[in-house]
């Protein structure tokens, strides 16, 4: 009774301070808020979009498996290249979407200064430069993929556009170009973002301009064969721009200590205990060949205390017969349950600058850029001691007295070997423009080539398959053989 008469008393306050005249928030839907805190687009945008460059999950990984980072162990399905499609739709409904909307909210008069909008960072300019570098990083990845894509007119359905054009590449690419730089210049390192919601970079605005000058860098390098001279200028503005040199800036993805946001690889091994993959016999073998101590760091040694890689590609019945206690598994720390996505590292954009100054695009030296760029993998992975013993090899030691086209290739391996399990999506890439490593599908394959492209996906142009079948007439068939812009014979 005392309990009652407390509540009834309390509620008696309550209603003895109201006025009857004002509803205050009883006609405020709370599933339907009227406002979005810019904080939460932004999570749920990276969240949605940018581990999948890591690793498309472990249905399908196909980005690890075109470079021929990881073999199947005995469930072939996937290096058979049966599957085909690449679906875009969850890129623009989810992550372009919210993205965008950060972009209206901090232009918008009514919006811009709303506590909501405000909170995750006081400067307008700083929330558009940041959406705008994330968007141009997810197109890439996106047309680089497929090739022609709705760009110009997507993300417009509130006017009333609901079947966007597909843009050439050339046009994605030099709208891109055009983004970053606008959003490199809008950045003011002053002014942090909350780095309880800034998740990729904790709030540090000055490690942001040096991930978008990374990603013109990566746009650039792609051109040497389709429009060289327009790559040549835009790479040599990212470089010197200041791009990701240390791995104090490494651009990653940190996975979660909760089964919400885990690590795909540890989910498939430790949840699942499946093992559907490991390092593949390609690779492992390219690393033992040049002596390679990241190896180590790479793969854990088999039951009898060696190295083997899964062989890629094998038919099921051959696969079955490869004893798995020979078989080297990944080593732990890539699937540790909050092992993070490592996307763009600096022996990466260090290697792409050594590849430009080879070419001629920068003045710097080719050969200083790619020691850095070894020096920089090596203590990425705490292998500082084992630095000078590896350089000094024949193999690895920077050809000066060859031709250009020799030390392109050494600096394309050394790339292959420092991408694994990073930016997969990079790494194909890279390996569809330069060729290295020489690779070929496996037995069980159903086509004679690796894949350059993935097909439209039906979920993505059913409702929008006029534009789609335009597209295609004008790239070429929608299959895994008509090469994207760039990608040139």
């Amino acid at each position: 009774m005392k309990k009652i008469f407390i509540i009834f008393l309390f509620l008696g306050i309550l209603l003895n301070g109201c006025d009857f005249g004002d509803f205050g928030d009883i006609n405020i839907d709370p599933n339907n808020p009227s406002s979005t805190d810019t904080r939460f687009l932004y999570v749920y945008a990276v969240r949605q979009a940018i581990p999948t460059f890591y690793m498309t999950g472990t249905y399908d990984p196909w980005t690890v498996i075109y470079p021929q980072y990881i073999s199947e162990r005995s469930n072939i399905q996937f290096t058979t290249f049966l599957l085909t499609t690449f679906g875009t739709n969850n890129y623009y409904s989810q992550s372009l979407k919210n993205l965008n909307k950060i972009i209206e909210f901090n232009t918008d008069a009514d919006t811009k200064n709303e506590n909501w909008v405000t909170l995750f960072n006081a400067s307008n300019d700083n929330q558009i430069a940041l959406a705008r570098t994330l968007k141009a990083y997810i197109y890439m990845h996106l047309t680089d993929a497929l090739g022609m894509l709705p760009y110009s007119e997507a993300l417009k359905a509130t006017e009333g556009l609901y079947k966007p054009k597909y843009d050439d590449q050339q046009s994605i690419y030099t709208d891109l170009n055009k983004e970053l730089e606008e959003a490199f210049a809008q950045f003011n390192v002053n002014i942090p973002f909350d780095d309880s919601y800034e998740i990729l970079y904790n709030g540090d605005v000055s490690k942001w301009k040096k991930f978008n000058a990374s990603v013109r860098m990566q746009l650039a390098i792609k051109l040497f064969k389709a429009d060289e001279n327009t790559g040549k200028t835009r790479f040599a503005k990212a470089f010197n721009d200041g791009f990701i040199r240390s791995n104090a800036d490494i651009f990653s993805y940190k996975y979660l200590s909760e089964s919400t946001n885990e690590n795909p690889l540890y989910n498939n091994i430790e949840v699942s205990r499946r093992r559907d993959f490991s390092p593949s016999g390609v690779f492992v073998d390219s690393l033992i060949s040049y002596n390679d101590p990241r190896l180590t760091v790479y793969a854990d040694k088999n039951k009898f205390g060696t190295y083997y890689g899964m062989p890629f590609g094998l038919v099921r019945a051959n696969a079955l017969l490869v004893d798995p206690d020979t078989i080297s598994a990944f080593h732990p720390n890539y699937y540790k349950q909050n092992s993070p996505a490592v996307l763009v590292t600096p022996s990466i954009m260090l290697l792409a600058a050594a590849e430009a100054a080879e070419r001629g695009w920068i003045s710097a030296s080719s050969e200083n850029l790619y020691n850095e760029a070894i020096v920089a993998a090596f203590n990425q992975h705490g292998l500082g001691d084992e630095i000078d013993e590896y350089m000094n090899q024949e193999k690895v030691k920077f050809n000066t007295g060859g031709t250009s086209a020799e030390r392109i290739v050494q600096i394309a391996m050394q790339k292959w070997l420092a991408s694994f399990l990073q930016d997969s999506f990079e790494a194909w890439a890279d390996w569809r423009r330069l060729g290295v490593p020489y690779l070929k599908p496996g037995p069980s394959a159903t086509i004679a080539e690796i894949p350059r492209r993935r097909y439209y996906d039906s979920g993505d142009y059913n409702a929008n398959k006029d534009n789609r079948d335009a597209a295609v007439a004008v790239q070429g068939a929608d299959n895994f053989f008509t090469r994207v812009w760039w990608d040139k014979p």
